[in-house]
């Protein structure tokens, strides 16, 4: 089984790309006390995980502020593959949590296969094989991370921020 992460107070919560346009690998990084987590992930998981807190964060009533991250921290070693994502809330202490599976067997090869947008809930430990990340937001990170999410996808687009085209409200 590969590593477990569990994030309470993370410094910094960011997707970024590593190549070219067109052959960008995506990443999810958070770091904490100098400790840095960095997992490989598709394009479309970074759109639903920016599009649902997004709508999570609407849902609350939160509208900034968003926190400000910088790029990956380089070089980009991935603990793993993303095969689910999932998300959890504490509304009483403004926090939502990220949870990330490792890409198993059961998802085949395509790793958007249980990309959980809708905010499927991932198996429970003694059903999963891989490893698993969790990564507590506070609401302005969460802000944050969507913000810089959306951007970084419409990035690689032709009709992207240079033709006016923003990210959904949030």
């Amino acid at each position: 089984m590969s590593d477990d992460f569990d994030l309470r107070n993370p410094d910094t919560f960011v997707a970024g790309t590593v190549g070219p346009t067109g052959q960008r690998i995506f990443f999810l990084q958070a770091s904490e006390a100098g400790h840095v987590v960095s997992l490989k992930l598709e394009k479309g998981q970074v759109w639903a995980l920016a599009n649902l807190l997004s709508e999570l964060l609407e849902g609350e009533g939160f509208e900034g502020p968003a926190a400000v991250f910088g790029e990956l921290v380089e070089p980009v070693t991935a603990a793993w593959t993303v095969g689910r994502l999932a998300t959890g809330m504490d509304t009483e202490n403004k926090v939502i949590v990220v949870i990330a599976d490792e890409i198993d067997d059961d998802d085949g090869d395509d790793p958007e296969a249980g990309a959980g947008a809708s905010g499927d809930v991932p198996a429970d430990d003694d059903e999963r094989t891989g490893g698993r990340a969790r990564f507590h937001l506070d609401y302005s990170m969460a802000l944050g991370f969507a913000q810089q999410a959306m951007l970084l996808v419409e990035e690689g687009r032709d009709f992207g921020m240079r033709n006016g085209h923003r990210p959904p409200r949030t």
